[in-house]
């Protein structure tokens, strides 16, 4: 900024010359006085505006240093942020690569699961994929292909619409015979221990009892503690019609003389089979036509025949309960 302070000196000389002369020269006109006069009262004027132009610039210095000053404050602080966020970005980046890699990982076993699972329909694909070759190489024969293609998609439609079906029908054959299981272990409750057994195998549900609770030694009439439990089994085969029942006479290994009527073994295990059937059907409510009475003599041992008590498990009655499957047989053959 100037510095007016020489000029206000090169003035108060002056005039302190001119008072001087003024004094020592007291001839001095009064037309040169005023003209002295007025030289002085311009340059004091001209002094007092540069004075307060010297203010003013003084002032706007000032406030150029204070902006300026507040300026480099912003400037630090916003390097400052700019440094925070790029830290923030590296952060994020360094996250984003472990999310990617993550990612990468997620991709990888799903893609493993896909090709899984399309080897299980691998066959079906290689013919759509050959069929869509065809129509894309015989425009003339488009038509007769994509109604082929419509055949194939409805034929695989019904057979997974058949199999749902199916897995219906066999889940509604499990729950019915766990159930009847449960009716017949509840029925013969009072005959635990008493050489009967209740159990399911393979899709059916197997009631075993010994000829000691069913008939005498060498007897084919059923004695009255077996009769008890048979009516039980009937209450609960009434209540499910549908059922097919296949009760089988077992013997042991010892030969069996028992005169004309009953020869062998095998005529023992058929009549006690038959026996018991006579026994279910008394109750008018169990469905005749579902019951099977079959011999299965000596050989179909569930114990060894050395011992007596392997000799009385082998001495039995099996009822093998099954679920009515001609609906299961449609379904299977409509799947083939």
């Amino acid at each position: 900024m100037p510095n007016f302070a020489p000029n206000f000196k090169t003035v108060r000389s002056l005039l302190y010359f001119l008072s001087l002369s003024l004094f020592l020269t007291s001839c001095v006109s009064s037309k040169i006085h005023q003209d002295l006069q007025g030289k002085y009262q311009a340059l004091q004027e001209k002094n007092t505006a540069l004075r307060s132009t010297r203010d003013s610039l003084q002032a706007q210095l000032m406030e150029g240093k204070q902006t300026r000053q507040e300026q480099q404050q912003k400037l630090a602080k916003i390097r400052q942020e700019e440094e925070a966020k790029a830290q923030k970005l590296s952060r994020m980046m360094e996250k984003y690569q472990a999310l990617n890699q993550s990612y990468e990982g997620l991709l990888q076993n799903n893609n493993e699961l896909l090709a899984s699972n399309q080897r299980e329909n691998e066959k079906l694909m290689k013919r759509l994929a050959r069929l869509q070759r065809e129509l894309a190489l015989k425009e003339d024969s488009l038509r007769g292909e994509q109604q082929e293609l419509s055949e194939l998609r409805s034929r695989l439609e019904a057979r997974e619409k058949r199999v749902n079906e199916l897995e219906n029908l066999i889940a509604q054959k499990d729950s019915t015979l766990l159930a009847v299981r449960t009716k017949m272990e509840a029925a013969l409750l009072n005959f635990d221990g008493k050489g009967l057994s209740v159990k399911m195998k393979d899709g059916k549900v197997y009631v075993s009892l010994e000829n000691s609770l069913l008939f005498p030694s060498g007897s084919w009439q059923v004695q009255p503690e077996g009769r008890k439990a048979l009516s039980q089994l009937a209450q609960v085969l009434a209540q499910n019609p549908d059922l097919r029942v296949m009760v089988e006479g077992h013997t042991d290994s010892d030969d069996y003389y028992g005169g004309q009527v009953i020869k062998d073994n095998w005529d023992l295990s058929v009549m006690r089979a038959t026996s018991v059937v006579k026994q279910l059907t008394r109750n008018d409510s169990v469905n005749k036509q579902n019951l099977i009475a079959a011999g299965r003599s000596e050989f179909l041992p569930i114990a060894p025949n050395e011992t007596s008590e392997g000799k009385a498990q082998n001495r039995r009655i099996e009822i093998i309960i099954t679920p009515d499957l001609s609906e299961l047989s449609k379904l299977l053959a409509q799947t083939r």
